[in-house]
């Protein structure tokens, strides 16, 4: 796949603040000329959460887009340490907003390859020939349970403690980043999505509502109006890309 082939690709996003909460700590990011894409939820009291997500996705686009030469791992682990490092800064500097931080899951399409930077649990999700994978996992208490053998998926998935997470962008001067890579195929799609969307969707539900919709924005717009129906508890965000 050329990179003219990808910056031709299908785009839909959608955000919600759900039917509990009054406000959206949630931010995504869209820069389809740059082929970046990401999804933050925020986390923090005083709108200090909407503000660590905002920040976030702010410092990943200008971290990616400055550079000149091929984005690479090193590119997105840069970008993810940068907005940790400006989120814990900013929180230092205004008591109101201390211990904000955010979930980020961000992706990149290069050439022939994708990068992912990582941190929390927000996901990523890939489908290919109509088949869904989870492609990230989730930096939480019960998903570090689940990858010792202590309680199965299922379990995970409806633990009353899914939502502690064990990393998150801001909360310490340093941040440990995911960054994942892999080949690229024309027809490839990708879903990004905040745990208010993962408490009703796993990656064969995503790849149903992807196979009934006409077009990325339709698929987008689907997952989020059934995550606030069925559930609704929390803010859902929702980006979906379609190589192809």
């Amino acid at each position: 796949m050329t990179l003219a082939e990808i910056t031709a690709i299908d785009v839909g996003y959608q955000t919600a603040v759900g039917r509990v909460r009054d406000h959206n700590e949630d931010s995504l990011k869209v820069v389809r000329d740059h082929s970046l894409f990401a999804v933050a939820d925020g986390m923090g009291g005083h709108l200090a959460g909407e503000r660590a997500s905002a920040l976030a996705v702010e410092v990943l686009q200008e971290q990616v887009t400055a550079i000149e030469t091929a984005v690479d791992g090193e590119t997105m682990h840069t970008a993810l340490t940068e907005a940790n490092a400006a989120i814990f800064r900013e929180s230092v500097e205004k008591p109101e907003r201390r211990g904000m931080g955010t979930t980020m899951t961000a992706l990149y399409l290069g050439p022939t390859a994708y990068w992912i930077g990582h941190v929390g649990d927000s996901r990523a999700w890939r489908i290919r020939n109509n088949v869904g994978e989870q492609i990230t996992e989730d930096h939480s208490v019960v998903w570090e349970q689940m990858r010792a053998g202590l309680i199965t998926a299922e379990q995970a998935e409806r633990h009353p403690m899914r939502n502690v997470l064990t990393r998150s962008v801001g909360n310490l001067p340093e941040v440990e980043v995911d960054v994942l890579t892999g080949g690229i195929q024309r027809g490839d799609i990708w879903v990004l999505g905040t745990d208010g969307m993962t408490q009703v969707f796993d990656q064969n539900r995503i790849a149903e509502v992807v196979a009934a919709s006409s077009n990325a924005q339709q698929a987008a717009e689907q997952m989020v109006d059934i995550a606030v129906a069925e559930d609704g508890s929390d803010n859902v965000s929702v980006v979906v890309v379609h190589c192809g």
